[in-house]
């Protein structure tokens, strides 16, 4: 416990999944924590485990691939509680998986906006905070689809751009104390791959292509994101931590 005292923390999609579980750890971790996502009902839900847990969380309603929205994000955090140390930017959208001569541009571009462009727009407006508060720890999501064969193009490609920008940004915010870093899970159980989840043979099949056995749980990823955001990888920057059960190998 007490591993994020005195931390204020962001974490997108925070409604479910990962991001919830996140959320609800960072905050047993002593974190007051500002949950955003497009839904109100998932992170209003969140909220009240965390406060029926003693810990202390708000929410905000937005659409990270809208800047403005990524800004009314950040600023509630310093609304809220004065500061902003950590960002968890795990908000994202898988779209389909459609061949390329079939793939449509619209969704696409939607994809993009959402994982590329919103990843882009919480980090520009968390570093302003950041800097007046001497350093932060940002942990931008990915995915193993990025160094494995994968059916989702748009969905990769955006990941990919993600870490790649996080990359970037490691060395042009490190001399103000900004570690940026990379989580990329493997398939993981939660919504996005409810169909997966809801189909014995389906999850078996996913399964056994993991070495370790089995699909990630949220809170395997919760806890990478936890040491990431952590002062015990201070001098952790500009890295990559995979967990997806050995599946890239």
């Amino acid at each position: 416990m007490g591993r994020l005292s005195g931390k204020v923390a962001i974490v997108t999609g925070g409604g479910s999944g990962i991001g919830a579980e996140t959320a609800k750890l960072f905050a047993e971790e002593d974190a007051k924590v500002i949950l955003a996502d497009l839904r109100e009902e998932g992170v209003k839900q969140v909220k009240a485990e965390i406060e029926a847990n003693n810990g202390v969380a708000e929410y905000v309603v937005g659409n990270i691939s809208n800047e403005e929205d990524s800004k009314k994000i950040t600023d509630a955090a310093v609304e809220a509680f004065g500061k902003l140390d950590i960002l968890i930017n795990n908000a994202g959208y898988a779209g389909s998986s459609d061949p390329a001569d079939q793939y449509n541009s619209d969704e696409f571009d939607k994809i993009y906006k959402v994982n590329a462009y919103g990843t882009f727009y919480m980090v520009k407006s968390a570093v302003t905070h950041m800097k007046e508060n001497g350093g932060g720890s940002i942990v931008n999501v990915s995915s193993n689809s990025t160094v494995m064969p994968s059916d989702y193009p748009g969905y990769a490609s955006s990941k990919g751009a993600v870490k790649t920008m996080s990359y970037t940004f490691a060395g042009i915010l490190a001399p103000d104390r900004i570690r940026v870093n990379t989580l990329i899970p493997g398939t993981t159980k939660t919504p996005m791959v409810q169909a997966i989840m809801d189909d014995p043979a389906l999850m078996k099949k996913y399964g056994d292509t993991v070495p370790l056995g089995s699909l990630m749980e949220p809170k395997d990823l919760a806890y990478g994101a936890l040491y990431l955001a952590s002062d015990e990888a201070k001098m952790v920057t500009g890295t990559e931590l995979v967990i997806d059960g050995g599946l890239s190998l």
